[in-house]
């Protein structure tokens, strides 16, 4: 590699994001220890960590709908601002985009008009929905670097270049035990509520977990785990309990717990999880779970027309077949989700069949390193960027 000091600017919006930054950030100083780059841009606590200077801190700027977006429109105006002014000052030498689309594909056109070179890592899915946007990646979009196997194809197929470099989830198998069902010979059983990372999800997801907690309590002796996502704090999750409680619900054996969310699902039978990222973590842990989502009515009326997929479960499009049941706004009911967690924890049969179809997910993830061979393909296609320049 040339041995300027050259700068490379990197643009994430929330924490999930932000921590795939700066995996992928140290690899590409693991694989390139004689190269002195400076690292800029938008993120948090782990990219500061890998040495990135902060433009930004976005740990506070995730949305999941219309009017969440609205409401922290100014926020990203100052971003969208922040980052042009110092792209333009510095001219770095590559922009690596990781996930978040909404703010990404507004900015990468004025990012490709400074003639800076485009990586997106974890590309948007526009596979799933907002297929218009494709023509905007094939027009600024020099690598994609994406985490779900069928897409490279789907890119490339629409002449976007575009390699799969594996899923980061993929890391969590080294908490699969010998015998993958963690459901105890003696009760009670152990069942994991995940919902979610964002307030406005929480907010909405979790009574509907709590309902069909109370449901399979009924039939089965069971503790319920929250899994505390960071950015939620503890209080919030209390008081949805104490209000779902004084609804009349009832009582239920309740935590709220602070461990990694793959740790707890790695020692609960079976798991009640919100769509997402979650998901995936939970089929590679071979947890059985079903799946559960509910937006608000105004952002579900706008988005579901423009929703190309029939399953929104990321293990269920993955593995080409429905593994695990989709509960998705109307559908999303205490009792219909009970009644089916009910059934898994009374038959270990019919857990071994589900564990066998997220086992054929895991298995078309395949064992790469996403990180690793993220930072290989960019350390090529900056080698190729410096050929050319003579």
């Amino acid at each position: 590699m040339d041995s300027r000091k050259q700068s490379i600017l990197v643009i994430t919006g929330e924490t999930s994001g932000e921590t795939h930054a700066a995996g992928l950030i140290e690899q590409m100083k693991l694989q390139n220890p004689h190269q002195s780059l400076d690292w800029f841009g938008s993120g948090g606590s782990h990219m500061a960590a890998a040495g990135v200077e902060l433009l930004s801190d976005v740990s506070q700027l995730g949305a999941i709908g219309t009017w969440d977006a609205l409401a922290l429109m100014g926020r990203y105006f100052s971003l969208y601002r922040n980052v042009l002014k110092e792209a333009e000052r510095r001219r770095p030498l590559l922009a690596v985009l990781v996930d978040f689309p909404d703010f990404n594909l507004r900015i990468v056109g004025k990012l490709k008009a400074l003639n800076i070179p485009i990586c997106y890592f974890i590309g948007p899915q526009v596979w799933a929905w907002r297929q218009s946007r494709l023509k905007q990646i094939k027009r600024c979009v020099d690598l994609m670097l994406v985490i779900l196997p069928f897409e490279e194809a789907f890119f490339r197929d629409r002449g976007i270049e575009a390699h799969y470099v594996g899923n980061p989830c993929t890391k969590l198998r080294r908490f699969l035990s010998e015998d993958k069902d963690s459901c105890p010979d003696s009760k009670p059983y152990t069942v994991a509520l995940l919902p979610g990372s964002r307030t406005r999800e929480v907010e909405n997801i979790l009574p509907i977990q709590l309902d069909a907690a109370s449901w399979i309590a009924q039939r089965h002796s069971v503790r319920f785990w929250i899994v505390k996502a960071p950015e939620i704090h503890s209080d919030r999750l209390q008081k949805i309990y104490d209000r779902w409680r004084k609804n009349g619900k009832g009582e239920i054996s309740l935590e709220i717990r602070h461990e990694e969310a793959s740790e707890l699902l790695s020692r609960a039978c079976c798991a009640i999880v919100k769509s997402g990222t979650s998901t995936l973590e939970a089929a590679i842990l071979q947890v059985p779970f079903a799946m559960v989502y509910r937006l608000p009515r105004v952002s579900y009326f706008l988005a579901r027309p423009r929703v190309k997929t029939a399953a929104y479960c990321l293990p269920n499009l993955i593995a080409g077949e429905q593994v695990v049941p989709e509960f998705v706004q109307s559908q999303a009911k205490g009792e219909k989700i009970g009644d089916y967690l009910s059934e898994l924890l009374g038959d270990r049969k019919r857990r071994d069949e589900v564990r066998n179809g997220l086992l054929r997910v895991t298995e078309k993830l395949g064992d790469g390193d996403a990180y690793c061979e993220g930072a290989r393909h960019i350390t090529q296609f900056l080698k190729k960027s410096w050929m050319m320049q003579g």
